[in-house]
């Protein structure tokens, strides 16, 4: 039932509002689509996060390392969004409908974890596998000749927020950019289809992977400073 909710009627419905053609999408479509799909993406991660935060202090227990993955998830997304904004000409209508929409996505992801939160976890991992379908779809059209987005983005830079973000090279292009919001909206699907099949309080299995990229971040802006002092 939750696989044919999301990947069936919420995706086709998405589909239409935002005139996505999946076969050759404008730009101007996907980049509605982006900011949109960016903008509530954000709020999950968070959602979960606090609310696991206040009943590990109200029960005066470990939450196994939960939280940490979750809050990444909500600041990784957010990132998305600024990044999309940051790329595309955003109107007040559209900020407008971002606000309502969290409003709204907040007050019902709150309930939903409140009573079920596998069954959250399990919802998040489906909108995860139709992102990633998105991007993948996205990065396609950019690479095929003769596609509205070959034509329109193929062409185009990465933001400066982008390349800093993701540590992209100063020429790299709009798809690079497409190519790392795939590669996070895979990773966010993973873990929320693990956390659904998990009891609340196992540990996360996650915890070492955060402490291997923390150790690569710190050699990477070891080697930066090495490269400026040379």
């Amino acid at each position: 039932a939750m696989h044919f909710l999301v990947k069936r009627l919420l995706y086709n419905g998405f589909n239409w509002v935002t005139s996505f053609d999946k076969t050759n999408p404008t730009a101007r479509s996907c980049e509605w689509r982006l900011i949109v799909l960016e903008s509530v993406a954000g709020c999950p991660g968070m959602v979960a996060a606090a609310i696991r935060h206040f009943r590990s202090l109200r029960t005066l227990q470990r939450d196994h390392g939960w939280i940490h993955t979750l809050l990444e998830e909500a600041e990784n997304e957010r990132m998305h969004l600024l990044v999309c904004m940051n790329m595309f000409n955003v109107g007040w209508g559209i900020r407008l409908g971002i606000i309502l929409a969290q409003y709204g996505m907040v007050a019902f992801l709150t309930t939903v974890y409140i009573i079920k939160p596998k069954a959250l976890h399990r919802f998040v991992g489906y909108l995860e596998e139709t992102a990633s379908q998105t991007y993948y779809d996205l990065i396609k059209h950019c690479n095929t000749p003769g596609t509205h987005l070959s034509k329109d983005w193929a062409p185009l830079m990465a933001p400066e927020i982008a390349r800093n973000y993701w540590n992209l090279d100063d020429d790299a292009k709009w798809v690079d950019v497409l190519r790392c919001l795939f590669a996070d909206e895979t990773n966010h699907r993973d873990v929320n289809h693990t956390f659904a099949s998990m009891d609340t309080d196992d540990p996360n299995p996650f915890v070492s992977k955060h402490l291997d990229d923390a150790a690569k971040a710190w050699q990477i802006e070891e080697q930066k400073k090495k490269s400026k002092e040379d």
